[in-house]
């Protein structure tokens, strides 16, 4: 694991080697924002049995003081906003209302520009992972904005939350939750200092704290790991991330129908874009569609259009999408985005 040293610009006093460079970055990023009244309360351990546990389990299994934790948590709020933005995420919409919120020209233009100042970056990425530079540009285009809309919450308040009160994900929080607090601590970090979206996610990528962990990649060689400041480490662990879920270069990321789904194949159409059906199984269903470029498995999928669904085959480099963000809708908005600005510049040039 790499690490450098880090000198608190405020006091100036120098702390201890560090690695995990994204929570520090975002302390140095952090702003002072002005926040619309909601509904918020500090938070009681002792209400919330998930937060018990967690500080049970940190205190037994992580060496975390108990009284260091539980005053870490009560500088946390809960807030009723982050649990109603939960509720109501892009994703539920949709496909027609959720393409229009990504695809647009102001994102293809602003992706146009961004793929022809980082080609060189991109490229780079590309030969090391095999991720095209127009998928990597998408990705970030659509997590944020190209890296100008990385979040102004307390990542500290969204994880309590969505820990302590939000059951229907509160396991997968809290342990997004745990490695945010380990990371904090092991870093000299205030957990209270460090921004981000209302979900936890950190940075040009928006990487949750375990992904950070484990995908994150110092692509400049600097020494550390800095997703919110720097491009080159962001870029490079957008692609590492996909390559680890199994993006295959050269194949195609999804195939249009040939014709209209026949009634034989729609019990086979999945919610999920996990590929478990062979190009042969979906032949004999009457699914016709080019083979160029598919995986050896792939899923029948579909999307909901004004005028009814929309279906095609995705293939294993959509599911590696979707294993960033699991929604079908947000994995199509990604290949989508990437293929105008792909076709935009390309035109340009």
């Amino acid at each position: 694991m790499t690490n450098f040293v880090y000198v608190n610009k405020l006091s100036g006093r120098k702390l201890k080697p560090i690695s995990f460079g994204v929570f520090l970055a975002c302390v140095i990023s952090a702003i002072s924002l002005t926040y619309v009244v909601v509904p918020v309360h500090a938070v009681e351990i002792d209400r919330y049995p998930a937060l018990v546990k967690l500080v049970d389990t940190m205190v037994k299994e992580d060496g975390y003081p108990r009284a260091d934790l539980e005053s870490v948590l009560a500088d946390a709020k809960v807030q009723q906003k982050t649990i109603d933005l939960m509720n109501k995420q892009y994703e539920a919409l949709p496909w027609y209302k959720y393409r229009d919120i990504f695809i647009n020209q102001a994102r293809i233009d602003k992706g146009v520009v961004f793929l022809r100042e980082n080609r060189a970056l991109l490229e780079s990425a590309q030969q090391k992972y095999g991720v095209p530079p127009h998928v990597i540009t998408a990705l970030i285009g659509v997590e944020t904005h190209y890296g100008t809309r990385m979040g102004n919450r307390r990542v500290l308040d969204s994880l309590v939350t969505l820990t302590a009160d939000f059951p229907r994900r509160s396991k997968f929080f809290g342990s997004e939750l745990r490695q945010f607090l380990k990371t904090t601590r092991e870093e000299n970090i205030a957990a209270n200092s460090v921004m981000g979206s209302y979900a936890g996610a950190i940075g040009i990528p928006q990487f949750m704290p375990t992904s950070y962990e484990a995908y994150s990649v110092d692509f400049n060689n600097n020494g550390k790991r800095d997703l919110v400041n720097e491009l080159e480490d962001a870029v490079g662990s957008v692609a590492n991330y996909l390559a680890v879920h199994g993006w295959r270069q050269g194949q195609e990321i999804f195939a249009s129908l040939s014709g209209n789904l026949p009634e034989s194949a729609k019990s086979s159409v999945s919610k999920r874009a996990k590929p478990k059906l062979s190009a042969n199984q979906l032949q004999q269903l009457g699914v016709k569609f080019n083979t160029n470029g598919a995986s050896d498995k792939m899923a029948l999928l579909s999307l909901s259009q004004k005028n009814g669904k929309r279906y095609f085959i995705g293939f294993r480099n959509f599911y590696a999408i979707t294993r960033y963000n699991p929604s079908v809708n947000y994995a199509m908005a990604v290949t989508e985005l990437s293929m105008q600005i792909e076709a935009k510049s390309r035109s340009a040039n």
